[in-house]
């Protein structure tokens, strides 16, 4: 057995069906001997949106796993391992080196050395017999606390080596710890003593698969729930308790609620500040509970924090109320959902004309709308693009299952979408898997496309054609208008065409429902579809205070 046949072996044992890759990776042709399929991208980056974003729609259970060649191959692949980094994505990555003799001669390039500020884990495996103890390391790392991308460096030579005396190897089971108790009974008894408590739900409830205990905690506490960009999807957005999703752009009930609260539950989120997160009032005494402890008093002072994975501790707070409250919950729950439905019927009210607009070019708050009415929300996996595609989308779309929605976006390269659908589609066969994507974005990644056609991953890109970098007026307005800077041109459906995929370009309102459902029954049938709407710059977005 060679060192590549090892870590192919390896693997398999971990349950992994396939490996999204460039050629030459050193494991194309191992993979092969255990009947692992290779998916091959036409650029590194989008390989690693496909592992990022299977890793993201299986929620962790499996990981996406990435191979590319060394030198050009692991160059190239940064900004994809980068972006899992910043998102917290758990996905392996593999890449060649020249050989070990090679190490540290110029111009030899050392992914460990130039990765190792963008992932959790980093190592080059030294010998052939280290291959085991190098990807059981890399898995441990993949299966326990903050989830982040590892990687395991193959030199050319260890990968032909010989591995004598066979594989010693066992597949590595996650790492979950529970909060201590003592923390847990003064966080409840600080959230009971609060008047208006509210919950602010990130994406470790996702990876923790915890949305059932959110939501038993939240009904106990009367408290209601925003979600993070990133912990979308991770509480039933047609709950009477959801507020919507607080980001760049964000359902006016989200900073209704964060400026009258009084007591702040975060869970499974780092209450970062960054402009795509909702604003962190300074009045409302903070709960923290997280996988991660460098999170805790990171940027937000908490007055009790709790370390742990958010499915125990959700648990262990919603034991901690019952037995502070005889068993009851906290009183007012019907109270604090009427107050969520009076705040947010007007906000949704407001957006209908936009909605069900008739001119040309298309609202695509109107393209929205009626991708909504076309599909169940329960079925559905949508995932956006940055800039106004996302600001468009996040608010409105209601998500109602964990993973319907992969919201993403804290270093918000454009293109990740495309990748990221295709993934999730892997994931979740079952699923339709739809991306909502911009005409700039697309012509970063759009060749990828014919990925989906040759590989057979069908599913569905909504393209809001605008014909320009959305909403960058507001940061270059001089340039925009003496250069044009910002604008774009292309029919990108006759692009789709050329690469094998289903497409429509639609112009007129009546025409959105019937290309929509077209569409869909199209990647029912097993072929991707790309739908061209010709939108108007919308500058109509909630964008949130600062």
């Amino acid at each position: 057995m060679t060192g590549a046949q090892a870590i192919a072996r390896i693997l398999k044992l971990e349950g992994v069906e396939q490996v999204f890759c460039f050629p030459l990776t050193p494991l194309l042709e191992a993979l092969a001997d255990e009947d692992i399929r290779p998916i091959v991208a036409r650029q590194e980056r989008v390989a690693e949106n496909m592992a990022d974003g299977f890793s993201r729609a299986s929620c962790g259970k499996k990981i996406g796993v990435v191979s590319v060649q060394d030198s050009a191959g692991a160059e190239n692949g940064f900004a994809g391992i980068a972006q899992a980094k910043t998102d917290s994505s758990p996905i392996l990555f593999l890449p060649g080196h020249p050989g070990r003799d090679r190490a540290g001669v110029h111009p030899t390039f050392d992914a460990v050395e130039n990765f190792r500020g963008v992932t959790k884990y980093a190592s080059r495996i030294p010998t052939v017999h280290a291959v085991s103890e190098h990807m059981r390391r890399a898995y441990t790392a993949l299966r326990s606390g903050r989830p982040g991308p590892a990687l395991v460096e193959i030199p050319r030579d260890i990968a032909l080596g010989e591995l004598r005396g066979g594989l010693d190897y066992r597949p590595v089971a996650p790492l979950r710890a529970a909060a201590d108790p003592a923390a847990v009974r003064e966080a409840v008894k600080l959230l009971l003593a609060a008047e208006r408590p509210m919950i602010r739900c990130g994406q470790g409830v996702l990876y923790a698969r915890a949305s059932a205990e959110l939501t038993a905690a939240a009904r106990l506490l009367a408290a209601p729930v925003m979600t993070t960009l990133l912990g979308k999807s991770a509480f039933d957005e047609s709950h009477p308790l959801a507020l919507g999703t607080g980001s760049l752009s964000e359902a006016a009930p989200v900073p209704d609620y964060l400026g009258r609260c009084d007591a702040l539950l975060a869970i499974g989120t780092s209450l970062t500040k960054t402009i795509f997160g909702s604003a962190i009032p300074a009045a409302p005494r903070i709960v923290h509970a997280t996988n991660d402890p460098a999170d805790i008093n990171k940027d937000c002072a908490a007055d009790v924090g709790l370390v742990g994975d958010a499915k125990l501790v959700l648990a262990q707070i919603a034991e901690e109320i019952r037995a502070q409250t005889g068993g009851r919950g906290r009183a007012g729950l019907a109270e604090v959902e009427a107050y969520v439905a009076a705040v947010k019927k007007p906000w949704l009210e407001r957006w209908i004309a936009k909605q069900t607009s008739n001119e040309t070019p298309l609202n695509p708050y109107r393209v929205m709308r009626e991708f909504m009415d076309a599909t169940n929300a329960a079925e559905t996996i949508v995932t956006h693009e940055s800039g106004g595609a996302r600001d468009q989308l996040v608010p409105l779309y209601a998500s109602v299952t964990p993973r319907g929605y992969i919201g993403w976006g804290h270093s918000t390269q454009l293109g990740f979408s495309l990748g990221a659908a295709m993934g999730a589609k892997l994931a979740c066969p079952e699923k339709l898997v739809a991306n909502f994507s911009g005409d700039t974005a697309f012509g970063m990644v759009g060749m990828d496309l014919e990925t989906a056609v040759r590989e057979q991953i069908p599913i569905l890109t909504v393209l809001l054609n605008n014909s320009a970098m959305g909403n960058y007026d507001r940061h270059i307005p001089k340039a925009s208008a003496k250069y044009g800077t910002r604008f774009t041109s292309g029919n990108y459906s006759e692009v789709a065409k050329g690469l094998g995929a289903y497409s429509e370009r639609v112009e007129q309102p009546r025409d959105i429902r019937p290309a929509l459902e077209r569409g869909i029954r199209c990647t029912k049938e097993g072929r991707p579809a790309l739908l061209e709407f010709i939108t108007k710059e919308e500058p109509d977005i909630p964008y949130r205070k600062r």
